[in-house]
Protein backbone atom coordinates (compact mmCIF):
# COMPACT_ATOMS: atom_id res chain seq x y z
CA UNK A 1 0.00 0.00 0.00
CA UNK A 2 3.26 2.47 0.72
CA UNK A 3 5.05 1.99 -2.64
CA UNK A 4 5.52 0.14 -5.64
CA UNK A 5 3.06 0.15 -9.07
CA UNK A 6 0.37 -2.19 -7.38
CA UNK A 7 0.12 0.63 -4.60
CA UNK A 8 -0.46 2.91 -7.62
CA UNK A 9 -2.96 1.06 -9.77
CA UNK A 10 -5.15 0.24 -5.95
CA UNK A 11 -4.94 3.69 -5.44
CA UNK A 12 -6.49 4.71 -8.78
CA UNK A 13 -9.20 1.80 -8.02
CA UNK A 14 -9.83 3.21 -4.93
CA UNK A 15 -10.17 6.94 -6.42
CA UNK A 16 -12.60 5.16 -9.29
CA UNK A 17 -14.65 3.28 -7.02
CA UNK A 18 -15.22 6.19 -4.83
CA UNK A 19 -16.39 8.19 -7.95
CA UNK A 20 -18.69 4.99 -9.47
CA UNK A 21 -20.80 5.67 -6.04
CA UNK A 22 -20.82 8.82 -5.97
CA UNK A 23 -22.37 8.53 -9.67
CA UNK A 24 -24.26 5.70 -9.08
CA UNK A 25 -26.40 7.31 -6.24
CA UNK A 26 -26.70 10.66 -8.10
CA UNK A 27 -27.71 8.40 -11.21
CA UNK A 28 -30.73 6.63 -8.52
CA UNK A 29 -31.25 10.36 -7.71
CA UNK A 30 -31.80 11.83 -11.54
CA UNK A 31 -33.86 8.85 -13.00
CA UNK A 32 -36.14 9.03 -10.20
CA UNK A 33 -36.64 12.81 -10.73
CA UNK A 34 -36.86 12.32 -14.48
CA UNK A 35 -39.30 8.99 -14.78
CA UNK A 36 -39.83 8.49 -11.15
CA UNK A 37 -39.71 4.47 -9.95
CA UNK A 38 -39.87 3.08 -13.57
CA UNK A 39 -36.67 5.54 -14.23
CA UNK A 40 -35.02 3.56 -11.40
CA UNK A 41 -35.38 0.02 -12.54
CA UNK A 42 -34.27 1.37 -15.90
CA UNK A 43 -31.28 2.67 -14.69
CA UNK A 44 -30.34 -0.14 -12.73
CA UNK A 45 -30.90 -2.08 -15.43
CA UNK A 46 -28.53 0.37 -17.62
CA UNK A 47 -25.70 -0.75 -15.48
CA UNK A 48 -26.41 -4.99 -15.17
CA UNK A 49 -27.55 -5.85 -18.68
CA UNK A 50 -24.46 -4.66 -20.78
CA UNK A 51 -22.86 -7.19 -18.77
CA UNK A 52 -24.70 -10.05 -20.36
CA UNK A 53 -23.54 -9.40 -23.65
CA UNK A 54 -20.20 -7.08 -23.61
CA UNK A 55 -18.26 -8.68 -21.09
CA UNK A 56 -16.17 -11.44 -23.57
CA UNK A 57 -15.48 -8.23 -26.07
CA UNK A 58 -13.80 -6.55 -23.20
CA UNK A 59 -11.67 -9.50 -22.49
CA UNK A 60 -10.49 -10.22 -25.83
CA UNK A 61 -9.26 -6.24 -25.61
CA UNK A 62 -7.63 -6.94 -22.05
CA UNK A 63 -5.77 -9.56 -23.79
CA UNK A 64 -4.79 -8.35 -27.17
CA UNK A 65 -4.26 -4.73 -26.53
CA UNK A 66 -1.72 -3.06 -24.01
CA UNK A 67 -3.14 -3.16 -20.72
CA UNK A 68 -1.37 0.25 -19.46
CA UNK A 69 -3.14 1.78 -22.77
CA UNK A 70 -6.61 -0.03 -22.42
CA UNK A 71 -6.95 1.42 -18.62
CA UNK A 72 -6.09 4.73 -19.24
CA UNK A 73 -8.27 5.23 -22.31
CA UNK A 74 -11.25 3.51 -20.21
CA UNK A 75 -10.90 6.15 -17.56
CA UNK A 76 -10.84 9.39 -19.84
CA UNK A 77 -13.68 7.88 -21.76
CA UNK A 78 -15.97 7.70 -18.66
CA UNK A 79 -14.61 11.30 -17.75
CA UNK A 80 -15.91 12.35 -20.70
CA UNK A 81 -19.10 10.56 -20.52
CA UNK A 82 -19.69 10.99 -16.44
CA UNK A 83 -19.79 15.01 -17.62
CA UNK A 84 -22.23 14.29 -20.26
CA UNK A 85 -24.44 12.91 -17.38
CA UNK A 86 -24.18 16.39 -16.36
CA UNK A 87 -26.82 17.85 -19.73
CA UNK A 88 -29.35 14.80 -19.67
CA UNK A 89 -32.99 15.63 -19.47
CA UNK A 90 -34.25 12.25 -20.84
CA UNK A 91 -34.72 8.85 -19.03
CA UNK A 92 -33.69 7.78 -22.94
CA UNK A 93 -30.43 9.63 -23.12
CA UNK A 94 -29.65 8.58 -19.35
CA UNK A 95 -29.77 5.29 -20.40
CA UNK A 96 -27.87 5.15 -23.19
CA UNK A 97 -24.40 6.99 -21.17
CA UNK A 98 -25.00 4.51 -18.16
CA UNK A 99 -24.94 1.63 -21.30
CA UNK A 100 -21.53 3.49 -22.85
CA UNK A 101 -20.17 3.58 -19.04
CA UNK A 102 -20.39 0.13 -18.60
CA UNK A 103 -18.97 -0.63 -21.65
CA UNK A 104 -15.86 0.58 -20.74
CA UNK A 105 -16.07 -0.72 -17.39
CA UNK A 106 -16.48 -3.85 -18.68
CA UNK A 107 -12.96 -3.54 -20.35
CA UNK A 108 -11.04 -1.45 -17.44
CA UNK A 109 -12.36 -4.54 -15.20
CA UNK A 110 -10.85 -7.51 -16.73
CA UNK A 111 -7.49 -5.17 -17.81
CA UNK A 112 -7.22 -4.46 -13.83
CA UNK A 113 -7.54 -7.67 -12.63
CA UNK A 114 -5.15 -9.67 -15.40
CA UNK A 115 -2.27 -6.62 -14.83
CA UNK A 116 -2.37 -8.17 -10.33
CA UNK A 117 -0.15 -11.19 -10.99
CA UNK A 118 2.09 -9.14 -13.18
CA UNK A 119 2.77 -6.57 -10.43
CA UNK A 120 2.54 -8.82 -6.91
CA UNK A 121 4.51 -12.15 -5.87
CA UNK A 122 1.92 -15.45 -5.85
CA UNK A 123 2.30 -15.46 -2.09
CA UNK A 124 0.91 -12.06 -2.22
CA UNK A 125 -2.06 -12.26 -4.11
CA UNK A 126 -4.65 -12.85 -1.19
CA UNK A 127 -3.46 -9.97 0.35
CA UNK A 128 -3.72 -7.94 -3.12
CA UNK A 129 -7.13 -8.77 -3.94
CA UNK A 130 -8.12 -8.07 -0.22
CA UNK A 131 -7.24 -4.63 -0.40
CA UNK A 132 -8.63 -4.47 -4.20
CA UNK A 133 -12.10 -5.78 -2.67
CA UNK A 134 -11.63 -3.05 0.07
CA UNK A 135 -11.51 -0.32 -2.59
CA UNK A 136 -13.87 -2.02 -4.72
CA UNK A 137 -17.10 -2.09 -2.35
CA UNK A 138 -15.52 -0.79 1.22
CA UNK A 139 -15.89 3.02 -0.69
CA UNK A 140 -19.43 3.35 -0.71
CA UNK A 141 -19.86 4.79 2.66
CA UNK A 142 -17.30 7.57 1.97
CA UNK A 143 -18.77 7.58 -1.52
CA UNK A 144 -22.45 8.11 -0.29
CA UNK A 145 -20.78 10.83 2.26
CA UNK A 146 -19.56 12.88 -0.19
CA UNK A 147 -22.60 12.56 -2.51
CA UNK A 148 -24.60 13.94 0.78
CA UNK A 149 -21.38 16.59 1.56
CA UNK A 150 -22.07 18.16 -2.04
CA UNK A 151 -25.45 17.97 -2.45
CA UNK A 152 -26.84 21.13 -0.89
CA UNK A 153 -24.00 22.72 -2.93
CA UNK A 154 -25.48 21.57 -5.90
CA UNK A 155 -27.44 24.91 -6.80
CA UNK A 156 -25.14 27.28 -6.01
CA UNK A 157 -22.24 25.64 -8.26
CA UNK A 158 -22.45 26.41 -11.66
CA UNK A 159 -18.99 27.07 -12.76
CA UNK A 160 -20.05 30.50 -14.66
CA UNK A 161 -22.54 28.61 -15.98
CA UNK A 162 -21.07 25.64 -17.22
CA UNK A 163 -23.11 23.01 -15.50
CA UNK A 164 -27.04 23.61 -15.07
CA UNK A 165 -26.93 23.94 -11.16
CA UNK A 166 -28.18 20.81 -10.13
CA UNK A 167 -27.08 17.99 -7.19
CA UNK A 168 -26.92 15.73 -9.52
CA UNK A 169 -24.62 17.99 -12.23
CA UNK A 170 -21.85 18.48 -9.69
CA UNK A 171 -21.98 14.99 -8.62
CA UNK A 172 -21.25 13.58 -11.80
CA UNK A 173 -18.53 16.18 -12.10
CA UNK A 174 -16.73 14.74 -9.22
CA UNK A 175 -16.75 11.33 -10.34
CA UNK A 176 -15.54 12.37 -13.77
CA UNK A 177 -12.38 13.98 -11.43
CA UNK A 178 -12.01 10.52 -9.55
CA UNK A 179 -11.63 8.98 -13.25
CA UNK A 180 -9.03 11.63 -14.19
CA UNK A 181 -6.85 11.03 -10.79
CA UNK A 182 -7.47 7.68 -11.80
CA UNK A 183 -5.98 8.22 -15.18
CA UNK A 184 -2.61 10.31 -13.40
CA UNK A 185 -1.83 7.47 -11.36
CA UNK A 186 -1.88 4.91 -14.24
CA UNK A 187 0.17 6.80 -16.42
CA UNK A 188 2.41 6.74 -13.64
CA UNK A 189 2.46 2.06 -14.18
CA UNK A 190 4.93 0.60 -16.02
CA UNK A 191 3.86 -1.08 -19.35
CA UNK A 192 2.14 -3.55 -18.09
CA UNK A 193 2.53 -7.35 -19.64
CA UNK A 194 0.13 -8.50 -22.31
CA UNK A 195 -0.10 -11.67 -24.83
CA UNK A 196 1.62 -10.14 -28.14
CA UNK A 197 -0.83 -11.62 -30.79
CA UNK A 198 0.88 -13.74 -33.16
CA UNK A 199 2.32 -11.89 -36.14
CA UNK A 200 -0.07 -14.01 -38.52
CA UNK A 201 -0.48 -12.05 -41.81
CA UNK A 202 -4.65 -14.38 -42.39
CA UNK A 203 -5.47 -13.76 -38.71
CA UNK A 204 -4.86 -10.22 -38.79
CA UNK A 205 -7.28 -9.69 -42.05
CA UNK A 206 -9.73 -12.35 -40.97
CA UNK A 207 -12.58 -10.70 -39.03
CA UNK A 208 -13.66 -13.16 -37.11
CA UNK A 209 -10.22 -13.73 -35.31
CA UNK A 210 -12.17 -11.52 -32.20
CA UNK A 211 -14.94 -13.83 -31.96
CA UNK A 212 -12.22 -16.78 -32.17
CA UNK A 213 -10.71 -15.06 -29.47
CA UNK A 214 -13.91 -14.81 -27.59
CA UNK A 215 -14.52 -19.03 -28.09
CA UNK A 216 -10.96 -19.77 -26.94
CA UNK A 217 -11.93 -18.06 -24.18
CA UNK A 218 -15.26 -20.37 -22.90
CA UNK A 219 -13.62 -23.06 -23.70
CA UNK A 220 -10.88 -22.23 -21.76
CA UNK A 221 -13.38 -21.61 -18.91
CA UNK A 222 -15.40 -24.49 -19.86
CA UNK A 223 -12.63 -26.97 -19.74
CA UNK A 224 -10.40 -26.22 -17.15
CA UNK A 225 -12.22 -28.00 -13.99
CA UNK A 226 -10.21 -25.96 -10.96
CA UNK A 227 -11.51 -22.37 -12.68
CA UNK A 228 -14.67 -23.87 -14.13
CA UNK A 229 -15.80 -24.55 -10.53
CA UNK A 230 -14.57 -21.56 -9.47
CA UNK A 231 -15.91 -19.63 -12.23
CA UNK A 232 -19.32 -21.15 -11.24
CA UNK A 233 -19.89 -21.48 -7.71
CA UNK A 234 -19.04 -17.36 -7.57
CA UNK A 235 -21.90 -16.62 -10.22
CA UNK A 236 -24.53 -19.17 -7.22
CA UNK A 237 -22.34 -17.05 -4.77
CA UNK A 238 -23.51 -13.74 -6.23
CA UNK A 239 -27.31 -14.96 -6.84
CA UNK A 240 -27.60 -15.29 -2.83
CA UNK A 241 -26.73 -11.89 -2.33
CA UNK A 242 -29.17 -10.62 -4.57
CA UNK A 243 -31.76 -12.90 -2.86
CA UNK A 244 -30.84 -10.69 0.53
CA UNK A 245 -30.94 -7.53 -1.63
CA UNK A 246 -34.47 -8.25 -2.45
CA UNK A 247 -36.37 -10.26 0.20
CA UNK A 248 -33.96 -8.87 2.92
CA UNK A 249 -36.54 -5.83 3.08
CA UNK A 250 -39.45 -7.89 3.41
CA UNK A 251 -38.18 -10.44 5.43
CA UNK A 252 -37.38 -8.02 8.10
CA UNK A 253 -40.00 -6.19 8.37
CA UNK A 254 -42.87 -8.39 7.77
CA UNK A 255 -42.10 -11.91 9.24
CA UNK A 256 -39.23 -11.07 11.95
CA UNK A 257 -41.23 -8.06 12.70
CA UNK A 258 -37.92 -5.62 13.01
CA UNK A 259 -39.34 -2.36 11.58
CA UNK A 260 -37.50 -0.13 9.40
CA UNK A 261 -34.17 -1.02 11.07
CA UNK A 262 -34.37 -4.35 10.44
CA UNK A 263 -33.16 -4.20 6.89
CA UNK A 264 -30.18 -1.76 7.65
CA UNK A 265 -29.84 -4.03 10.71
CA UNK A 266 -29.36 -7.18 8.44
CA UNK A 267 -26.88 -5.29 5.75
CA UNK A 268 -24.90 -4.25 8.31
CA UNK A 269 -23.90 -7.10 9.70
CA UNK A 270 -23.87 -8.78 6.20
CA UNK A 271 -21.15 -6.07 5.43
CA UNK A 272 -19.45 -6.51 9.11
CA UNK A 273 -19.17 -10.77 8.37
CA UNK A 274 -17.85 -9.90 4.83
CA UNK A 275 -15.03 -7.50 6.50
CA UNK A 276 -14.28 -9.94 8.96
CA UNK A 277 -13.56 -12.81 6.59
CA UNK A 278 -11.33 -10.19 4.54
CA UNK A 279 -9.45 -9.65 7.19
CA UNK A 280 -8.88 -13.47 8.47
CA UNK A 281 -8.62 -14.56 4.93
CA UNK A 282 -5.97 -11.63 4.46
CA UNK A 283 -3.98 -12.66 7.52
CA UNK A 284 -3.72 -15.83 6.69
CA UNK A 285 -3.28 -15.95 2.62
CA UNK A 286 0.10 -16.56 2.51
CA UNK A 287 0.24 -19.75 4.22
CA UNK A 288 -2.82 -21.05 1.86
CA UNK A 289 -1.39 -23.07 -1.09
CA UNK A 290 -4.77 -24.82 -1.87
CA UNK A 291 -6.90 -21.66 -2.23
CA UNK A 292 -9.43 -23.46 -4.16
CA UNK A 293 -10.28 -25.76 -0.98
CA UNK A 294 -10.76 -22.71 1.06
CA UNK A 295 -12.81 -20.80 -1.30
CA UNK A 296 -14.93 -24.16 -0.82
CA UNK A 297 -15.46 -24.73 2.48
CA UNK A 298 -16.24 -20.93 2.43
CA UNK A 299 -18.93 -20.67 0.47
CA UNK A 300 -20.62 -23.43 2.12
CA UNK A 301 -20.09 -21.46 5.55
CA UNK A 302 -21.78 -18.97 2.92
CA UNK A 303 -24.57 -21.02 1.82
CA UNK A 304 -25.25 -22.50 5.38
CA UNK A 305 -25.54 -19.14 6.70
CA UNK A 306 -28.23 -18.02 4.43
CA UNK A 307 -30.13 -21.30 5.12
CA UNK A 308 -30.29 -20.84 8.93
CA UNK A 309 -31.52 -17.64 8.20
CA UNK A 310 -35.03 -18.50 6.95
CA UNK A 311 -35.54 -20.32 10.40
CA UNK A 312 -34.86 -17.64 12.61
CA UNK A 313 -37.51 -15.86 14.56
CA UNK A 314 -36.09 -12.85 15.47
CA UNK A 315 -33.90 -9.81 14.11
CA UNK A 316 -31.46 -10.98 16.53
CA UNK A 317 -30.98 -14.14 15.01
CA UNK A 318 -31.07 -12.87 11.79
CA UNK A 319 -28.18 -10.56 12.18
CA UNK A 320 -26.27 -13.65 13.53
CA UNK A 321 -26.42 -15.77 10.71
CA UNK A 322 -26.20 -12.99 8.12
CA UNK A 323 -23.11 -11.85 9.46
CA UNK A 324 -21.85 -15.74 9.20
CA UNK A 325 -22.98 -15.56 5.36
CA UNK A 326 -21.30 -12.24 5.08
CA UNK A 327 -17.86 -14.10 6.66
CA UNK A 328 -18.30 -16.97 4.14
CA UNK A 329 -18.92 -14.72 1.24
CA UNK A 330 -15.89 -11.99 1.75
CA UNK A 331 -13.55 -15.05 2.14
CA UNK A 332 -14.81 -16.54 -0.66
CA UNK A 333 -14.24 -13.96 -2.93
CA UNK A 334 -11.25 -12.86 -1.94
CA UNK A 335 -10.07 -17.10 -2.51
CA UNK A 336 -11.73 -16.95 -5.76
CA UNK A 337 -9.97 -14.08 -7.20
CA UNK A 338 -6.78 -15.57 -5.89
CA UNK A 339 -6.73 -19.07 -7.45
CA UNK A 340 -7.63 -17.37 -10.50
CA UNK A 341 -4.56 -14.99 -10.37
CA UNK A 342 -2.70 -18.12 -9.70
CA UNK A 343 -3.97 -21.10 -12.14
CA UNK A 344 -4.94 -18.99 -15.38
CA UNK A 345 -2.17 -18.06 -17.78
CA UNK A 346 -1.47 -14.10 -18.85
CA UNK A 347 -2.13 -14.75 -22.30
CA UNK A 348 -6.14 -16.14 -20.88
CA UNK A 349 -6.79 -14.13 -18.14
CA UNK A 350 -8.65 -11.13 -19.58
CA UNK A 351 -10.99 -13.59 -20.90
CA UNK A 352 -11.37 -15.62 -17.77
CA UNK A 353 -12.21 -12.42 -15.46
CA UNK A 354 -14.95 -11.01 -18.08
CA UNK A 355 -16.43 -14.28 -17.90
CA UNK A 356 -16.30 -14.42 -14.32
CA UNK A 357 -18.03 -10.82 -14.66
CA UNK A 358 -20.29 -11.68 -16.90
CA UNK A 359 -21.81 -15.05 -14.57
CA UNK A 360 -21.49 -13.19 -11.46
CA UNK A 361 -23.66 -10.68 -13.05
CA UNK A 362 -26.43 -13.07 -14.44
CA UNK A 363 -26.33 -14.99 -11.20
CA UNK A 364 -27.87 -11.28 -9.60
CA UNK A 365 -29.85 -10.48 -12.00
CA UNK A 366 -31.58 -14.20 -12.68
CA UNK A 367 -31.73 -13.57 -8.36
CA UNK A 368 -33.05 -10.12 -8.51
CA UNK A 369 -35.54 -10.99 -10.91
CA UNK A 370 -36.73 -14.39 -9.25
CA UNK A 371 -36.88 -14.25 -5.74
CA UNK A 372 -39.91 -11.60 -5.01
CA UNK A 373 -42.10 -13.79 -7.36
CA UNK A 374 -40.95 -17.21 -6.34
CA UNK A 375 -41.86 -16.14 -2.48
CA UNK A 376 -45.22 -14.68 -3.66
CA UNK A 377 -45.98 -17.99 -5.46
CA UNK A 378 -44.60 -20.34 -2.41
CA UNK A 379 -46.34 -18.22 0.06
CA UNK A 380 -48.71 -20.70 2.13
CA UNK A 381 -47.85 -23.87 -0.20
CA UNK A 382 -45.81 -25.60 2.89
CA UNK A 383 -46.41 -26.06 6.66
CA UNK A 384 -44.98 -24.62 9.87
CA UNK A 385 -42.27 -21.83 9.42
CA UNK A 386 -41.90 -22.62 5.56
CA UNK A 387 -45.40 -21.68 5.39
CA UNK A 388 -43.36 -18.20 4.55
CA UNK A 389 -42.66 -17.72 0.66
CA UNK A 390 -39.58 -15.94 1.87
CA UNK A 391 -38.52 -17.82 3.74
CA UNK A 392 -38.41 -20.88 1.46
CA UNK A 393 -36.56 -18.79 -1.10
CA UNK A 394 -33.92 -18.12 1.34
CA UNK A 395 -33.73 -21.59 2.25
CA UNK A 396 -33.42 -22.80 -1.75
CA UNK A 397 -30.73 -20.20 -1.94
CA UNK A 398 -28.99 -21.30 1.27
CA UNK A 399 -29.16 -24.89 -0.10
CA UNK A 400 -28.17 -23.92 -4.14
CA UNK A 401 -24.84 -22.73 -2.65
CA UNK A 402 -24.16 -25.18 -0.19
CA UNK A 403 -24.39 -27.53 -3.23
CA UNK A 404 -22.36 -25.37 -5.24
CA UNK A 405 -19.79 -25.59 -2.68
CA UNK A 406 -20.08 -29.07 -2.41
CA UNK A 407 -19.15 -29.52 -6.14
CA UNK A 408 -16.45 -27.16 -6.05
CA UNK A 409 -15.26 -29.16 -2.82
CA UNK A 410 -15.85 -32.70 -5.15
CA UNK A 411 -13.63 -30.75 -8.06
CA UNK A 412 -10.57 -30.13 -5.61
CA UNK A 413 -10.45 -33.56 -4.32
CA UNK A 414 -6.61 -34.67 -5.76
CA UNK A 415 -5.75 -30.77 -3.67
CA UNK A 416 -7.55 -32.77 -0.34
CA UNK A 417 -5.46 -35.96 -1.38
CA UNK A 418 -2.20 -33.97 -1.16
CA UNK A 419 -3.30 -32.12 1.79
CA UNK A 420 -3.98 -35.86 3.46
CA UNK A 421 -0.58 -36.89 2.83
CA UNK A 422 1.31 -33.30 3.76
CA UNK A 423 4.57 -33.22 5.36
CA UNK A 424 4.59 -30.78 9.15
CA UNK A 425 0.96 -31.15 9.77
CA UNK A 426 -0.57 -30.87 12.69
CA UNK A 427 -0.76 -33.99 15.18
CA UNK A 428 -4.68 -33.85 15.38
CA UNK A 429 -4.96 -33.71 11.53
CA UNK A 430 -2.34 -36.65 10.89
CA UNK A 431 -3.78 -38.83 12.98
CA UNK A 432 -7.40 -37.87 11.73
CA UNK A 433 -5.72 -38.23 7.98
CA UNK A 434 -4.17 -41.36 9.23
CA UNK A 435 -7.38 -42.73 11.14
CA UNK A 436 -9.59 -42.50 7.57
CA UNK A 437 -6.99 -43.96 5.55
CA UNK A 438 -7.36 -47.15 7.70
CA UNK A 439 -10.60 -47.18 7.80
CA UNK A 440 -11.42 -46.83 3.88
CA UNK A 441 -8.78 -50.25 3.95
CA UNK A 442 -10.71 -51.70 6.21
CA UNK A 443 -14.30 -51.19 4.00
CA UNK A 444 -11.86 -52.24 0.86
CA UNK A 445 -10.77 -55.22 2.65
CA UNK A 446 -6.67 -53.94 2.04
CA UNK A 447 -6.28 -54.05 6.23
CA UNK A 448 -7.30 -57.64 6.92
CA UNK A 449 -4.97 -58.59 3.95
CA UNK A 450 -1.99 -56.72 4.85
CA UNK A 451 -2.75 -57.90 8.63
CA UNK A 452 -2.97 -61.92 6.55
CA UNK A 453 0.57 -61.11 4.94
CA UNK A 454 2.55 -59.98 7.88
CA UNK A 455 1.48 -62.92 9.96
CA UNK A 456 2.15 -65.20 7.11
CA UNK A 457 6.15 -64.11 7.01
CA UNK A 458 6.24 -64.00 10.84
CA UNK A 459 5.44 -67.54 10.72
CA UNK A 460 8.06 -68.38 7.96
CA UNK A 461 10.86 -66.53 9.78
CA UNK A 462 10.30 -68.69 13.01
Amino acid sequence: MKSGSFSRLWKAGLISSTGDWVAILATLSLAESLAGGGGIVLALTSRVVPGLFFAAIGGVVADRLPRKQVLLTCEISRAALAVSLAFVQTIGALVLVNLLLEAFTLVFQPAKEASVPTLVQRNELVRANSLSLSAAYGTFPLGAAIFLAIAPLGDNVTLWGWLPGTQEGLAFLVDACSYLASAAFILTLPALAYHRRERDPLRRRNPMAPLHDVWDGIVFVATQRRVRAVVLSMMVALAGGGIIVVLGKPFAKDVLNAGTVGFPALLTAFGMGAGMGIVVVTIFGPRIQHKDVFFSIALLVCGGGLAAAAFIRTIFGGVGWVFVMGYGAGSAYVLGFAHLHEHVEDQLRGRTFAALFTVMRMGLLTAMMVALPAAQVLQGRLPGLLATGSRVVLLGGGVLMVAAGMLALWSTRRSLIELGHAAGRPEVVAAAAEAFRKHTKTIAGLEETAEVEAANDEGTLK
